[in-house]
């Protein structure tokens, strides 16, 4: 069944953004004297809370808080998002399903000015009928902010879609009964990705392929 609504994630999902912050959060390990990651890693460990995450990578918050430690990220990712390209295949994609009449939704862990800011920066905010983002730059879960718009909404979580490109977009799908598909070439592996127990795609054309199939 064709879905009537879908709800994309933002980051690593629409916009291509992975080595980004892969690279601003060595540069922090870095500043600390900490051990950098490597890239293989990033993919395999990436999770949220984003909190867990950074205990992951051997923060420990006695001496900094974790609130300063997303300033600081964010500070950097701010001043630099528009260098990173958007998916390949998304905008096509947005276009034909908003040519076929579905709605489209923005759900992300983004601050929630951060994320509106971000998406008409991209060009891609006209293609959502709304853009959900967070009250603060935590990146606890949006698995709130998913069941409050879906109450709201008063849809058969079986008419709607999750598309992302992390195991929280699953879990996020999971809590308000939704379907769910994950884009390969984001914030985590392959490995990762197919503990899900969903549909991976290896692109945006190849999930329109598959939604828009005669």
């Amino acid at each position: 069944m064709r879905p009537k609504l879908l709800i994309w994630d933002f980051n690593g999902t629409i916009l291509d953004d992975a080595e980004l912050c892969f690279a601003i959060e060595n540069e922090m390990l870095l500043e600390r004297g900490m051990k950098p990651i490597t890239r293989d890693w990033y993919l395999d460990h990436f999770s949220f809370p984003i909190r867990d995450y950074y205990l992951q990578m051997g923060y420990t918050f006695e001496t900094e808080s974790y609130e300063r430690v997303s300033e600081i990220f964010m500070e950097r990712y701010n001043a630099r998002y528009t260098g990173c390209p958007l998916r390949e295949g998304v905008t096509e994609a947005l276009a034909a399903f908003r040519e076929a009449g579905m709605l489209q939704t923005l759900l992300s862990v983004t601050q929630q000015d951060d994320l509106e800011r971000q998406a008409k920066k991209l060009g891609v905010a006209p293609y959502f009928s709304e853009m959900l983002g967070q009250t603060d730059i935590m990146g606890h879960s949006k698995v709130a902010r998913a069941k409050e718009y879906m109450r709201r909404m008063r849809l058969d979580p079986e008419e709607a879609l999750f598309i992302g490109d992390t195991d929280h977009d699953a879990e996020a799908a999971e809590a308000v009964g939704c379907p769910c598909v994950l884009l390969l070439g984001g914030h985590q592996s392959e490995r990762v990705l197919s503990r899900c127990g969903v549909p991976i795609y290896a692109s945006a054309k190849a999930l329109q392929d598959a939604l828009l199939k005669k």
